[in-house]
């Protein structure tokens, strides 16, 4: 009887430390694949037109947005090639120039903006795919979403396009396979890459065509649903609800300090509501990117 109970006490032991070694591993193997969220700097490309990239007195829904990720305590960088703003009445320019941002440099909560972006006024979807048809020396017309992605790696790739081919009269179905194509190119540089993808703020008849924008907007949920993966999702944004031009902009088109910062809000609410996702994501590529 007492033989019994010695061999049982020695496998109930045997047994607790089988267990226990393998919670450690788990355990130990879960952290190494997964880095915390606070190790991971979560980045953030806005990527658009002239409502991105912001001008000499309004710098852009990027700064309000920014100053609430910082407020949420969330690890984040913007990236992009550009860091400049456009001028478009420029004394002496044709069309405009680039020009410093009203933020650039402002700190906040011990952070600094750095204005980083990808945000290019004037341009429509093909620009993005081929290059500004007639390039100046300006920041604003280098390159291509191509070559801009060779120098760094997003996470979150904000998107707010088709202003542009709407008020260029582009057909609406040709912007949605230039959008598919942007993403496509966006998930060969990042197989991870989170898309936000707006529902574009609206553009009033003196610039376009009403129906045919609402139609093109009308169109992105479906585009996002086809295209949308676990792997890379696509997460549609909705800027257009509730935006008023007549309220919200300095022109009819580009936001005022109101619209910048419901633009920013917008942005704001659908990173929070898929933080862990996104975080998760930035995890897998900052494994690839360190060899792990």
């Amino acid at each position: 009887m007492f033989l019994n109970h010695t061999v049982n006490f020695r496998y109930l032991l045997f047994l607790y430390f089988i267990l226990f070694s393998t919670a450690c591993t788990d355990s130990e193997t879960k952290e190494e694949i997964e880095p915390q969220q606070e190790e991971v700097t979560l980045r953030i490309m806005p990527l658009g037109n002239s409502i991105t990239q912001g001008g000499e007195v309004n710098p852009s829904y990027r700064y309000e947005l920014w100053k609430m990720l910082v407020d949420a305590g969330l690890k984040f960088e913007f990236v992009g090639s550009m860091d400049t703003n456009w001028y478009r009445e420029a004394p002496n320019t044709e069309h405009g120039a680039d020009v410093a941002s009203p933020v650039m440099g402002e700190t906040y909560k011990g952070q600094t903006f750095t204005n980083k972006h990808e945000g290019h006024w004037g341009w429509a979807t093909t620009d993005l795919l081929n290059g500004y048809e007639n390039p100046t020396q300006y920041k604003r017309d280098k390159g291509k979403l191509s070559d801009w992605l060779k120098g760094y790696t997003p996470d979150v790739v904000m998107m707010h396009l088709g202003t542009n081919d709407m008020i260029h009269s582009e057909p609406t179905d040709g912007t949605i396979n230039r959008i598919e194509e942007i993403i496509g190119q966006l998930r060969a540089d990042n197989e991870n890459v989170a898309i936000l993808l707006a529902k574009i703020t609206p553009i009033p008849e003196q610039y376009a065509n009403i129906d045919s924008t609402q139609y093109f907007v009308s169109l992105l949920p479906a585009l996002a649903s086809r295209l949308s993966t676990q792997k890379s999702p696509i997460i549609v944004v909705d800027v257009n609800s509730g935006y008023n031009p007549a309220t919200y902009t300095y022109d009819a088109l580009h936001p005022n300090t109101v619209g910048e910062k419901f633009i920013a809000k917008r942005w704001y609410d659908a990173i929070r509501a898929n933080e862990e996702t996104l975080y998760n994501l930035a995890a897998k590529r900052h494994r690839r990117e360190s060899g792990q």
